[in-house]
């Protein structure tokens, strides 16, 4: 049996990796937080990006050919930090989903919060690296909002799956479709527009709590951390 799957070219699939899937109210508490995060740490802490790994490829990019080689560093650490983050995360899965998600949480609310008593003239690279590790510890775990895939620190995905939405809610033949695509539209969009509230939040508090400027994400971490620990079944699940 398994010498005619290969030979009809039916390959065992590997099974996808646990994921948790979270509540809406959930999704845009975390994507609010990853845009106030990452407004912070640009306006404050040397323009760099903590969440928004895109934006640092390209000013190391800019950078390389400039050469402005003091500037390579502060965009290839954070890049760096990301990548260990995410190992981090997935060597966490171990342990049972919920107690993964909380660790999750619970690592980024106490760095976040250690991250705060930093002196002004703390390395400011220390902020970013510690920032985008953590971050990616959120971005890693909660990847899914009901049947959805959605990105918590940044928003090119989301959006991109909230204009697919619009457009099968008006323009698709399928009854079925339309209705999913209309549940698309209002979750992602919905996630969007929380990002851009994070960040707008973010950008007036960087220069009136310069110290601790990075707390005001707490609260939201900490109402998501409640959700879990309140409605667990309704929070996650495996798939």
């Amino acid at each position: 049996m398994a010498e005619a799957g290969v030979a009809s070219g039916l390959m065992p699939q590997p099974a996808a990796p646990a994921s948790i899937t979270s509540t809406l109210a959930s999704a845009v508490l975390l994507a609010a937080a990853g845009g106030e995060l990452d407004a912070v740490v640009y306006l404050n802490h040397g323009h760099v990006f903590a969440n928004a790994m895109t934006g640092n490829v390209i000013f190391l990019g800019i950078a390389a050919v400039g050469h402005d080689w003091a500037e390579i560093f502060p965009h290839v650490a954070p890049i760096v930090a990301f990548v260990l983050g995410v190992v981090a995360a997935r060597l966490l899965r171990a342990v049972p989903l919920r107690n993964s998600s909380l660790l999750t949480l619970g690592l980024e609310i106490v760095a976040l919060f250690a991250v705060g008593f930093f002196p002004r003239d703390f390395p400011q690279l220390a902020y970013t690296v510690t920032i985008a590790f953590v971050s990616a510890f959120q971005v890693t775990t909660f990847r899914h909002v009901g049947r959805f895939t959605y990105n918590s620190t940044f928003v090119t995905g989301n959006l991109r799956d909230m204009a697919e939405g619009f457009f099968d809610s008006f323009f698709s033949s399928d009854p079925a479709q339309r209705h999913l695509g209309r549940a698309k539209a209002i979750k992602m969009g919905s996630i969007c527009l929380c990002f851009l509230a994070g960040a707008t939040l973010g950008a007036f508090v960087a220069p009136r709590f310069p110290a601790h400027a990075i707390w005001f994400a707490e609260p939201m971490l900490l109402a998501v951390m409640a959700l879990t620990l309140h409605r667990p079944s309704a929070f996650m699940h495996e798939h």
